[in-house]
């Protein structure tokens, strides 16, 4: 990780604010930071469908994505000085929730369902992704956009062998609870947020948690967890 990342953002933003409280621009550092996540979160998932080869098989998809950046462009040109048609906010924001509505219920725009070989796989756009208390535990992989993935295993049913939990996302939180005792592998990542698990807690930028239990290696029943997420939080919990 670059140490010098964290204080050139400060510095960015001090300049930012410092810059609108003397009048010199008339836009803070805030105004233009939800637009361009905007913008790179639809350039980051168009980039993965087209570096996949699916484009013309997930149509709806890339409209999605393409809206989601027009959005970020619709709302960042204007607080930059750069004019753009006007259209009131009581109209913009119901029109795009109403066309995003419309896109998920096309072929290729609901939340996919599909089996990978032996990996059961979910992805998201946006929403929550939920599993459990009482359900069938085995090998997952789930990518969510926006929103919260959450895994409840205190009371699955966990086959006697190594599972693995592959979970990743962009915007929002994820959670892990596990049963008491049961031997894990977590592995997770974080580029802006807070991680915890168990005990352990790193807050901040490009932050990295790697964990296992003593007996992992030995164990019949255990579990690997990786989460790889951009902006928000993820824990993993383990019930004692």
């Amino acid at each position: 990780m670059d140490t010098k990342f964290f204080p050139v953002i400060l510095i960015a933003f001090g300049v930012g604010f410092l810059l609108y409280n003397l009048g010199i621009i008339h836009f803070t550092p805030w105004d233009i930071l939800w637009p361009t996540l905007l913008i790179w979160l639809g350039a980051s998932q168009l980039r993965r469908i087209i570096k996949r080869g699916n484009a013309s098989d997930d149509s709806a998809g890339v409209a999605l994505w393409l809206i989601v950046i027009s959005v970020g462009f619709y709302l960042l040109l204007p607080t930059i000085g750069i004019p753009t048609p006007t259209l009131p906010r009581q109209v913009f924001w119901p029109l795009v929730l109403i066309l995003i509505g419309v896109l998920k219920l096309l072929p290729g725009g609901r939340d996919m369902i599909k089996f990978d070989g032996d990996i059961h796989v979910k992805s998201s756009f946006i929403g929550e992704i939920n599993r459990g208390p009482n359900w069938v535990l085995d090998d997952l992989q789930l990518r969510q956009g926006i929103g919260s993935v959450n895994l409840d295993l205190t009371q699955a049913m966990i086959p006697n062998r190594e599972v693995t939990l592959d979970v990743s996302g962009y915007i929002g939180e994820a959670t892990i609870y596990l049963p008491p005792g049961l031997p894990f592998r977590a592995e997770c990542s974080l580029s802006l947020g807070e991680i915890t698990v168990l005990d352990h807690n790193e807050s901040g930028s490009h932050k990295y948690v790697q964990m296992q239990s003593p007996d992992y290696e030995t164990a019949t029943q255990r579990v690997n967890i990786r989460v790889h997420w951009k902006i928000g939080e993820v824990s993993v919990h383990q019930i004692r």
